[in-house]
C-alpha cells in the first residue's frame, strides 16, 4: 500500500518541483516564498488535495488568484476569469508594495500553474485553435 502524503508532503514536493525547474525556464516565476504561499493556500489542510473552491480572497489573496489561474488552465478558457485574476493581482501588488506590477504578478502565477501542470493547458490549446494557430 502506498504511503499517504500529508499536505506538508504535497506542498514540499510541489515546491521542490518548481525550484528544480526555476533555472531552466526563461519565463518569470514567483519567488520561492510566494510559490510556497500560493501552493499551500490551495490545498485542503486535512487531505492535502486541491480545494474544491477558491480560498477566501480576504484571508489568502495570493492563493485565491492562483486557484483561479490553475483552474482556468483546466477549463474551456473563459476570458473573464483571466481578466478578473489580473485585476486582483493589481490589488495584491499594491497592498504588498511589490516591486512588480499586477500584470507581472499574474504572469508569474500563470507560469507557476503551467509548471505544476507539466505545461498542459486545455484552455490555452482551445484558444490556439480558435485563433487559428493550433
Amino acid at each position: 500500500m502506498p504511503a499517504i502524503l500529508t499536505k506538508a508532503d504535497r506542498v514540499d514536493g510541489m515546491c521542490a518541483k518548481v525550484e528544480g525547474l526555476r533555472d531552466t525556464l526563461s519565463l518569470p516565476m514567483p519567488d520561492a516564498e510566494m510559490v510556497r504561499e500560493a501552493i499551500d493556500g490551495i490545498l485542503n489542510t486535512r487531505t492535502g488535495r486541491l480545494l474544491r473552491s477558491a480560498p477566501n480572497i480576504d484571508k489568502k489573496p495570493l492563493a485565491n488568484v492562483f486557484w483561479y489561474v490553475l483552474d482556468w488552465h483546466t477549463s474551456g478558457g473563459y476570458l473573464g476569469t483571466i481578466f478578473n485574476c489580473r485585476f486582483k493581482c493589481g490589488d495584491i501588488a499594491k497592498k504588498r508594495e511589490l516591486a512588480i506590477s499586477g500584470a507581472e504578478l499574474h504572469d508569474r502565477l500563470d507560469t507557476l500553474a503551467l509548471v505544476l501542470r507539466n505545461g498542459s493547458s486545455p484552455a490555452a490549446d482551445r484558444w490556439e485553435q480558435a485563433l487559428g494557430r493550433g
